[in-house]
Formats: C-alpha cells, sequence, structure tokens
C-alpha cells in the first residue's frame, strides 16, 4: 500500500472520529446504518471506475452532459452572438455559465413534466432504503438533491416536512448541502477543461461520480451527527409520493424552468460580483499586514512562490492542510488544496472550482491533488447555503424553522465532513489501484 494510500485510509477514521465526538447522542448512533452507507460509498466509487459496463455507462452520461453544454451554447450564441465564443473573447462567464444553467433547469422541468424524474427518484429511493435502510422520506429527498439541488430537492418531500423527526429533517438538511446540482455541473467543467474536450469527459465523469457518493457520505454524516431516538414517529414508506411543481402544459414546463434557471444564474452572478472584490480587497490588507511584518518573503519562499505573500487563500491553506493531507495529498501540496477548500467553506465551490482551474494551468498541483480536489469541492456546503436550505425548507414547513436554525452550523459542518469523506474514498482507491 503507497504512503498516499495509507494517508486516506487514516483519514476514514478521523474523519468518522470528528463525527463521532460532535454527535448529539453518541448512544444512539446506528453503527449498522452507517457501516452500510459507509460501503455504500465505497462501492460506488469501486463500480463506476472499475466495472466496464457502469464505466461506460458513465462516459455516456458525461458525453450527453457535455452534448448538452454544446446545445446551450447554441443558444447562448443566438442571443449574445461572438460574445459567447470563447475562442474569440476568452470565458465570459455570464455569456458562458448562464446559459447552460438556464437551459438545463428547462430540460430538468421537461423530465418532471412528463414523469420521467419523478420515476427515476422513486427508483432510486427504493433502491437507497433497501439497502441503507433510511426511511421513506429521506431517501426521497437524498436522491431528489442529487438531480435538483438544495432548492428544488426539498419540494420533492414538501407535504411531509412539517412531521418528519429530527433526524429526518436533520438528513434532508444536511443532504443538500452536501450534493451539487445538475444544472451548475457544466460550469464547473468551464472552470477546469479550459475548452479540452477530452478534460471535459475526464472532469465529468469524476463530477457525475462525486455527486452520486456525496449523497451516501451525506447520510453517514447525518446519522453520526444526528442520530435518530423517535423510531415511532417515522412515516410508512409505502405511503409517501414524490411531489413538486405541476405545469399546465409543456411550455408553461419549459418557461418554469428556464426562469428557474435565470434566478439561479443571476444570483450566482450577484454573489461573484459581490464575494470576489471582497475577497481581493481582504487580501490586499493581509498582503499590507504581511509587509509590515515581514512575512510575504518566508510565505512566497516556503510555498514554493504559489502565494504572493499573505493572503485568505494561505490561511485558509493553513487551517485545512490536514484535511487535504488526509484525504490523500502530498503534504508539499497540502496548502495550495487547503485554501481551495476553504474557499469552498468560507466562499462557495464557483470561486474554488476556479482557483483550481488556474493551480491547474499554472501546474502548481499535480494530477492525483487535481484529481482529489475535483472530489472534494463538489458540494454546496458554505455558509451561504445555509440560508438557501433553511429558505427552501421553512418555505415547505414554517413551523420547522426554529428546528432548522437551531441546526444549522451542525448541518453545514456534516455537509463539510461528507464532502471530505468523498474526496478521501476516492483518494485512497486511486492511490491504491490508479
Amino acid at each position: 500500500m503507497s504512503a498516499l494510500a495509507i494517508q486516506s485510509f487514516l483519514g476514514f477514521f478521523f474523519l468518522l472520529g470528528i463525527a463521532f465526538i460532535c454527535s448529539e447522542n453518541k448512544k444512539f448512533i446506528n453503527w449498522k446504518l452507517i457501516l452500510t452507507a459507509f460501503i455504500a460509498q465505497n462501492a460506488l466509487f469501486l463500480i463506476i471506475h472499475y466495472v466496464p459496463i457502469v464505466n461506460s455507462g458513465l462516459h455516456l452520461l458525461s458525453g450527453g452532459l457535455l452534448k448538452f453544454m454544446d446545445y446551450a451554447n447554441k443558444g447562448a450564441g443566438f442571443v449574445f452572438g461572438g460574445l459567447a465564443d470563447t475562442s474569440k473573447v476568452g470565458f465570459v462567464f455570464a455569456f458562458v455559465v448562464v446559459p447552460t444553467i438556464i437551459f438545463f433547469g428547462s430540460v430538468i422541468s421537461i423530465l418532471y413534466f412528463f414523469g420521467i424524474m419523478q420515476w427515476i427518484i422513486e427508483k432510486l429511493a427504493f433502491l437507497l432504503r433497501k439497502t441503507i435502510k433510511l426511511s421513506g422520506v429521506e431517501s426521497l429527498v437524498v436522491i431528489a438533491d442529487i438531480f435538483l439541488g438544495q432548492s428544488e430537492g426539498p419540494m420533492v418531500i414538501g407535504p411531509y416536512v412539517q412531521n418528519m423527526t429530527r433526524s429526518e429533517l436533520a438528513c434532508a438538511f444536511v443532504a443538500g448541502l452536501a450534493n451539487l446540482s445538475g444544472s451548475t455541473l457544466g460550469m464547473y467543467l468551464s472552470f477546469l477543461a479550459a475548452g479540452d474536450h477530452s478534460e471535459e469527459l475526464m472532469f465529468a465523469n469524476s463530477l457525475l461520480t462525486a455527486t452520486f457518493m456525496n449523497a451516501t457520505s451525506a447520510v453517514v454524516f447525518a446519522k453520526m451527527i444526528f442520530p435518530e431516538t423517535n423510531y415511532e414517529a417515522i412515516m410508512d414508506a409505502k405511503h409517501l409520493k414524490v411531489t413538486g411543481s405541476k405545469h399546465d402544459s409543456l411550455v408553461d414546463a419549459i418557461m418554469h424552468g428556464a426562469f428557474t434557471g435565470v434566478k439561479i444564474g443571476v444570483a450566482i452572478c450577484a454573489a461573484l460580483m459581490a464575494v470576489i472584490p471582497l475577497v481581493h480587497a481582504i487580501d490586499g490588507l493581509l498582503f499590507w499586514i504581511g509587509s509590515l511584518v515581514h512575512v510575504n518573503d518566508y510565505i512566497v519562499a516556503s510555498s514554493n512562490k504559489s502565494f504572493d505573500g499573505l493572503s485568505l487563500e494561505y490561511l485558509f491553506g493553513l487551517v485545512f492542510r490536514f484535511f487535504a493531507f488526509f484525504m490523500g495529498v502530498s503534504w508539499s501540496e497540502t496548502l495550495q488544496v487547503g485554501s481551495l477548500l476553504g474557499q469552498k467553506v468560507a466562499i462557495n465551490e464557483f470561486v474554488a472550482y476556479m482557483s483550481l482551474g488556474q493551480m491547474k494551468a499554472a501546474h502548481l498541483l499535480s494530477a492525483n491533488s487535481v484529481f482529489i480536489s475535483t472530489f472534494a469541492l463538489a458540494s454546496f456546503s458554505n455558509f451561504s447555503s445555509i440560508g438557501i436550505s433553511m429558505g427552501a425548507f421553512s418555505a415547505l414547513a414554517p413551523g420547522r424553522q426554529s428546528d432548522l436554525a437551531a441546526m444549522g452550523f451542525k448541518a453545514l459542518f456534516a455537509a463539510i465532513l461528507a464532502g471530505f469523506m468523498t474526496a478521501t474514498v476516492a483518494g485512497f482507491w486511486h492511490s491504491l489501484l490508479g
């Protein structure tokens, strides 16, 4: 076993140990469920990557994702003309990413209109319920979040939120924070692959794998930190049905999906335009402080010129480098990967993936570190997402707002650990089997 594989193996116990320490009720932890979910997470990675027929299926799915991005670019080109052509004007976020989100929103809405999405969610939720022994409502929302994300996913269990147990509600909360949505995957490919089709396919495979793995990882940490104590109140799965938006016509469904995509795209643009300048402003202040205390030159030398001086990225790196180490990252690169993890948690995954793309282009990270980082950043687990998820659940069941507020930061912590475990599992098997 290689040194990096040993690091990742120890990382399993490191992350689970943290979750155990933070558990609300240690004696009620269902260790059989935890072990089953953890095995399922490992099995997902192995099956997807090493079973030929499944791996071929993932390649087809990834290719379909890239084809959809091409279709989205057609719409962007019609509206924005040459401004959407990255080969001429370079990468412009608003002209490349937002149209992709809008198109994906419409496609998901069409699938919902014809009942295809409901069928997929119900069948996968049944499989999850039978293998991991989750409750019916937990299984539905965990699967729904894979496809719909933290804002739309809770709508699938809308009528049941009011009567969910605290543990079920926490599991739904954590699952939303620990995952991505199909509509956002395309933008990360834009950051990572820089137009290279073969790399787009490779990163699409990793992101899709991470999305499915995060679902089971969310269960592990939700059920460790918020164990079930009220089994009598769990609803019978036989009476649960997938709910969600209803549309009068196909055109209505298409427009609803498009307008939802617009809202998400505008919100992302607004967040980036607000956060990125603030980060640069704080970095400017920190660099000035670093000059006063004469640490900038030391930081440049000790980080092999990965950092220009004292900055948020450098501080994040110091805090999170141990998590990066236990994912299977070489110690010499843990500072850089740690800064990416910090950016994802403190700001959002958009900024973190942009930084990863820049580090990759500058050859600051090895292929192994890029691989692990791609998995580690693949979730909505950041501070601003707490408000988004709370808003979604509170709208469905206003009476649960106090419960949601009480568990908010713990749920975020569980989701962060879930994403880190996904990267650790990927790092372990990647180092062990190649």
